[in-house]
């Protein structure tokens, strides 16, 4: 055991939520590889009825950086209002080390919009999206949109971003670990295994793997949305990032949902979905 790991300490099994069904109709276009590796492609997803060109709700999936993969889409009740979903795959921490997961995000979305009217998707109406890990990703392709190491998308902005319990500060996870239950700080965590060495040990690592780092001006909307009683990521990641973003003059919306917590069906449920498809709708108008 690692000096830096807390004997009290597990390491995050996941969440048991089963892969969502799209609604009746949906038209889905499966593993369209932007790069060499099987977890570089994406899924499309066009909703049934839906006129060309539709606004498309880009989502990374969740998984600590180390599980799951596109399938997981905890977005697909956007289809039944009229977006297309697109569920970016990423290269996991056991095929490549940090910066490798922005790079495919930024890489997927880069292909995704050269390809736009293939799928009769809008370029210009995006949303991006993420749970867990994905919303980190998310998060990160945006505000580090200068840093060249994570292959930035160039003159793209999206019309908003729906972040939901997510990590943003790395520094101040691996502080918190009392306010999780699982382990944040060993090589073995999420982010030791994502950064290949304890967290501690890399500080300029885990200030380049922060969201919060490239917190800046004129960003495009935010929704933050994380359960208070979350213990796997801390609802304070939510709160420090929304602080510094409003901080900078942005247009931020924080939602903390009581007594719920991580990954769980409330936030793919009403009341909290509802809120979920109402910004997305504000945002693209």
């Amino acid at each position: 055991m690692s000096d830096t790991q807390s004997p009290l300490k597990t390491q995050h099994k996941g969440t048991n939520i089963p892969l969502p069904e799209p609604p009746e109709g949906t038209r889905v276009l499966r593993d369209i590889a932007y790069g060499p590796h099987e977890r570089q492609a994406y899924d499309v997803y066009l909703p049934a009825g839906a006129e060309a060109p539709m606004p498309v709700v880009v989502f990374y999936h969740p998984g600590a950086w180390q599980r799951r993969d596109k399938r997981a889409v905890r977005t697909m009740f956007m289809l039944e209002h009229g977006f297309a979903v697109v569920s970016i795959g990423y290269r996991l921490a056991q095929h490549a080390q940090f910066p490798a997961q922005v790079q495919d995000a930024n890489d997927g979305l880069r292909h995704l919009l050269d390809h736009a009217d293939d799928y009769g998707i809008d370029p210009e109406r995006v949303v991006l999206a993420g749970t867990s890990a994905g919303a980190h990703l998310a998060t990160l392709a945006v505000l580090a949109n200068d840093q060249t190491a994570f292959h930035p998308v160039e003159g793209f902005r999206p019309r908003g971003i729906m972040a939901i319990y997510g990590a943003y500060d790395m520094p101040r996870l691996v502080q918190d670990e009392e306010l999780t239950d699982v382990d944040q700080s060993s090589p073995d965590s999420p982010l030791g295994l994502m950064l290949g060495a304890p967290p501690a040990e890399v500080p300029d690592a885990l200030h380049d793997a922060s969201p919060v780092s490239f917190a800046r001006a004129d960003v495009p909307p935010f929704l933050l949305m994380h359960g208070r009683e979350d213990r796997v990521l801390p609802w304070t990641q939510s709160l420090v990032m929304a602080e510094r973003l409003i901080d900078h003059g942005n247009d931020v919306t924080l939602r903390v949902v009581p007594k719920v917590g991580h990954g769980a069906e409330a936030f793919r449920s009403r009341p909290i979905s509802d809120e979920i498809v109402a910004f997305a709708k504000r945002v693209i108008v």
